[in-house]
């Protein structure tokens, strides 16, 4: 069954907060409205919490294969932990080698994507457009697909894309409508800062942050802002770590820039601290985190020079980082779709920096704009998609690793405090987590196709 009225919640909109019952039918939203009256459908009884749209984490990293390495987590189990955090709605990766030709190379992901048990689609990492790749555009558009991603570093791993390419690839992108995402950081910096610190020895995890400098992502992400303005490509900066850059994009955004700033938890949680301590493991991702003054100009650029918040999962397990203990020969990322909301909401919300509305803005409302979703995700206005959170705000709990669902094993926010809880998720109008156990099976995930997005319907 997909019908279902949730009643007796406090509904969460851009708007801020209103006493509503939403009517769900056929999969999707038909009525919302106070005290609406059962019409032969199940009932679900939000009373007391708080119902917010299906979050979207537009950037995640499922069955990542970086050699030697492969994430944990595969399609199946990354979606539950997603389900678990209130995540109904996902975006990963499919990942363009030399000489492929870009829809074998979706064709190919969506066969290991077809698991998923929340919905889902897939930005396609370019790095070779030799072949005419980009004649492929408007048909991969006609199936739904309008977002690429480049690296400007990775070189070694073969996700690097050079800056010639990245050009062309965002001037065809803004004539088609494709959005853009960009990791930021200067390849030549940080690989002979790689190679500098393991020639001195220094390749202990205390040594992560210090070997990638925050000079890199800074002179990336103004790089990439300059090729946004250049080619009128609508460009997603992913996982800013530094204050500079979010004052940079905030800066080009104010200018009319077709350019989105994204953080992640990580960012707003820890600072660079943490790699002298025994936690050091749980921390290794690219860009690492920084300053504890770089963590507060985050927080303090949402809504500014950054739009969204997304958790760049990627799934390893601490056993591939402390079987190396070497920087040289660990691949970066951390696990963090189940917990991206329940932090916000506390370390936002509860602590007085985002307001209710601020949350579905970040985690719902401007990730389906940037990406092609909005309306039918991110909204629960009638004709939406009915993907419901029903978060319960009371009580407190803390974090431990035996609580996650990620194939990883742990969460690197472990023994942090979490104030309230997920106590349902609803995957068009079905219960896909029911508080404590992902009941939707796999495969009952949906690819959802978008749009192409212009620059003004950035957020």
């Amino acid at each position: 069954m997909s019908d279902l009225l949730v009643r007796g919640g406090t509904l969460v909109t851009v708007d801020g907060p209103i006493r509503a019952d939403v009517r769900c039918r056929g999969g999707r939203v038909v009525e919302v409205g106070l005290d609406l009256p059962p019409a032969g459908e199940p009932v679900c009884d939000a009373s007391g919490a708080l119902v917010f749209p299906g979050i979207i984490d537009p950037h995640v990293h499922f069955a990542l294969v970086a050699e030697p390495h492969r994430t944990a987590d595969d399609f199946a189990t990354g979606s539950a932990a997603a389900l678990a955090g209130g995540v109904t709605t996902f975006i990963d990766f499919a990942h363009q080698r030399a000489g492929e030709r870009l829809e074998s190379v979706i064709d190919a992901r969506l066969v290991e994507a077809a698991v998923s048990r929340a919905d889902y689609s897939l930005h396609i990492i370019v790095t070779d457009i030799s072949g005419d790749q980009l004649a492929e555009l408007p048909a991969l558009t006609a199936r739904g697909f309008t977002s690429a991603k480049i690296y400007t570093t990775y070189r070694p791993a073969g996700f690097y894309c050079d800056d010639h390419t990245a050009l062309r690839l965002m001037t065809a992108a803004a004539e088609h409508g494709w959005v853009v995402l960009v990791h930021c950081e200067n390849d030549d910096i940080v690989e002979a800062e790689r190679t500098r610190f393991a020639r001195e020895g220094r390749i202990a995890f205390r040594y992560h942050g210090v070997s990638r400098p925050a000079i890199a992502e800074i002179e990336a992400v103004q790089r990439m802002i300059l090729f946004a303005e250049e080619t009128g490509c609508a460009t997603y900066l992913v996982h800013l770590s530094t204050a500079a850059a979010a004052r940079a994009v905030g800066a080009a955004r104010d200018r009319g820039a077709p350019v989105v700033g994204e953080t992640c938890p990580q960012f707003l949680m820890a600072d660079e601290t943490v790699y002298d301590t025994e936690r050091a493991a749980r921390f290794i991702h690219t860009p690492p985190v920084r300053t504890e003054a770089d963590r507060r100009a985050l927080w303090e650029a949402l809504g500014g020079g950054i739009q969204t918040v997304a958790s760049d999962h990627c799934g390893y397990t601490l056993q591939q980082r402390t079987d190396y203990g070497d920087l040289t020969q660990v691949a970066p990322g951390i696990p963090g779709v189940e917990t991206l909301f329940p932090l916000l909401y506390t370390y936002g919300y509860v602590q007085g920096t985002l307001s209710l509305a601020d949350l579905v803005r970040l985690c719902c409302v401007n990730p389906a704009r940037v990406f092609g979703l909005y309306p039918h995700k991110g909204s629960l206005a009638p004709g939406a998609d009915a993907d419901l959170v029903i978060y319960d705000p009371a009580g407190e709990t803390t974090l431990s690793d035996a609580m996650v669902r990620s194939a990883a094993g742990y969460s690197p926010f472990s023994g942090t405090t979490l104030r309230g809880r997920v106590a349902a998720t609803i995957l068009r109008g079905k219960i896909a987590f029911d508080g404590a156990d992902v009941v939707a099976e796999p495969g009952q995930g949906r690819l959802v196709p978008r749009r192409p997005v212009m620059r003004s319907a950035l957020p």
